[in-house]
């Protein structure tokens, strides 16, 4: 009589570096973005230092976190075999963010305040995500 063993079941590439990675950054990311509104505030009520010394400066600084984020979301994406898709959001960001800057500095209101309102709410989406159970899967456990 021939017995079968069971096969070991092939073990399937999670992220997880590239995931604490992506975490870290879009929590910084979270971090300044959420300051933004805040300088702002300080400057709307009389602070005039809040933005030269604050708002103009994170602004500066958010796009470079906003590109290393994208770095960590292509790693996340291809050597862990994690979602597209924070990838492909984390490169609409950098777009946005710059032109975000750009136009803080033109002093374009109308673009600037629902642009920003935009990259808040995305970024604080994203980072709620990325510490749920669902960023943990790769990606053909998540098509199942």
């Amino acid at each position: 009589m021939i017995t079968l063993e069971p096969q070991p079941a092939a073990k399937v590439r999670r992220p997880r570096v590239s995931l604490q990675v992506l975490r870290a950054s879009l929590l910084l990311h979270t971090a300044f973005v959420i300051a933004q509104p805040i300088a702002a505030g300080y400057f709307l009520a009389g602070n005039v230092d809040a933005m030269t010394n604050v708002h103009s400066v994170l602004g500066g600084t958010i796009w470079m976190i906003a590109l290393l984020q994208t770095v960590a979301a292509v790693c996340y994406a291809i050597g862990s075999r994690g979602r597209i898709w924070p990838a492909l959001i984390s490169v609409v960001l950098v777009v946005a963010e710059i032109v975000q800057l750009t136009f803080g500095y033109l002093q374009n209101f109308a673009v600037h305040v629902p642009l920003g309102t935009a990259i808040v709410g995305t970024v604080c989406w994203m980072t709620v995500w990325s510490f749920r159970r669902t960023a943990r899967l790769s990606r053909q456990e998540a098509k199942r």
